[in-house]
Order: C-alpha cells, then sequence, then structure tokens
C-alpha cells in the first residue's frame, strides 16, 4: 500500500472512531459540531494552506434572506465575510462560496430530500456552488442510494451501471455529491469490524447539464472529498 493511500486508510478509519467516541457528548448541537471539527482538521492536515477556507455558517441569498446553517462551508480566498464570533459561524456572500456540505451521522432519504431542496434555492443564487451530503452511516442501502442516482443493479455481474439508452431518473438533481462511510452499528464482531466501509460509497454529478452521478475513484472514498476539495481551491 503506498503512502497517500495507507495515510487515508488511516484518517478515515479514524474519522470513524471519532464519530463513535463522540457519542459520549450528550447536547446534540454540540456532538454535532465536534464532528464538523473532525472533518475540518482532516481536510486541514490533508490539504496545504486550507485552513482559511474552511468556515461553517450561511450564505447570503438577497432578498430570500439567507441560507440555513449549513455544517461546512469552503470560501474564497479573499472572501467576503460577516464574523458572527460564535465557533467560525460567517456570513459569505454566493460568489465568494466554493462548497457546502451537510454532515449528518446517519443518511436518510428525507436529509437528501431536504438538501436537494436547500441545494437548489442556493444555485439559484450560484449555481456554482457544490452542494454535497456527508454521512458517517445510512438507513438506505447502497442500492436505494444508487438507484436515486440514476443506477441500476444488474444481479448477474453484481454491478451498478447508468444505461445511456434507458437513463433512470435522478431524484436529487441538485445535490453534486453523496458520500458515505458506513459505520456499522450494533455489536460489532472482529469480521464486523474488518469489513467496516465495505458499503463506503462517493458518488459526485457531473457539472454539464443533465449531468449524471458517477462513483469515486479512490479506495478509501474519503480522499476523493480531499480531491474535490483541492480541485475547487485551485481554480
Amino acid at each position: 500500500m503506498e503512502p497517500f493511500e495507507q495515510y487515508h486508510h488511516y484518517s478515515q478509519n479514524l474519522l470513524l472512531a471519532q464519530h463513535e467516541i463522540s457519542e459520549i457528548i450528550k447536547h446534540h448541537l454540540t456532538r454535532g459540531e465536534v464532528r464538523e471539527d473532525f472533518i475540518i482538521q482532516y481536510l486541514n492536515k490533508s490539504i496545504q494552506n486550507c485552513a482559511s477556507h474552511l468556515k461553517r455558517g450561511f450564505i447570503a441569498l438577497g432578498k430570500e434572506g439567507q441560507s440555513g446553517q449549513a455544517d461546512i462551508l469552503l470560501v474564497k480566498q479573499y472572501a467576503e465575510l460577516i464574523d458572527l464570533g460564535n465557533r467560525g459561524n460567517v456570513i459569505v456572500n454566493p460568489e465568494d462560496c466554493l462548497m457546502m456540505i451537510e454532515v449528518k451521522s446517519t443518511l436518510t432519504g428525507t436529509y437528501l430530500n431536504d438538501l436537494n431542496v436547500t441545494a437548489k434555492l442556493i444555485k439559484t443564487a450560484n449555481p456554482n456552488i457544490i452542494c454535497g451530503m456527508f454521512a458517517y452511516k445510512s438507513e438506505l442501502g447502497k442500492k436505494a442510494i444508487m438507484k436515486r442516482c440514476g443506477h441500476d443493479y444488474d444481479s448477474a455481474t453484481a454491478t451498478y451501471f447508468d444505461s445511456k439508452e434507458e437513463p433512470s431518473p435522478i431524484m436529487y438533481p441538485f445535490i453534486d455529491f453523496i458520500l458515505l462511510l458506513d459505520k456499522i452499528d450494533g455489536d460489532e464482531s472482529e469480521e464486523e469490524l474488518e469489513m467496516q466501509g465495505r458499503n463506503q460509497l462517493f458518488l459526485r454529478k457531473g457539472l454539464e447539464i443533465e449531468a449524471r452521478y458517477f462513483r469515486g475513484t479512490y479506495d478509501p472514498i474519503i480522499r476523493d472529498l480531499v480531491s474535490l476539495v483541492k480541485s475547487l481551491l485551485m481554480r
């Protein structure tokens, strides 16, 4: 295993372990912010000079007011901000925002629907803002997520495919990526612990009109997030 692959495997396992440990925090808002901090710290350590670009807070939407609070925002260099002075919360203009990420402990269809509505509103202000979901585990199975993102399953070959001739509908046209680490619930045997990440998933939507979702290229998939953030900062 090459050094970067080994590092990101370690980091993904560490994020899963940190998620588990954070369960001792009883205050839901604080627990959520701690988990967001883990992800921000990972990105800061993985991408040089990234720290000043990662915030949390709101996107100004003109007459619409502002977006709901985003768990993680990636902003441009020299972005105009309103510093709210509360754990790094800011308000940023849409033209100065590169990406917003919702972070969920457990992915559900409701959360995806809500993010799709939020992303549509944000993209009316700036269609180039990347809107995505980061989840540690999921109520939805991989087949269900893939189906909702336009991919069918071939049981004969045990593979997912996106038919160009008869494309399946996409339920979340305004969500640009979905990242699922796949944290196993319940009493975990040694064998199950070795299988953590067996349903890890990174789906990224293309940039063109009527774009389709494609699978991530890295194992572990957390490295796909690093690649995406890096590419946005280099624009």
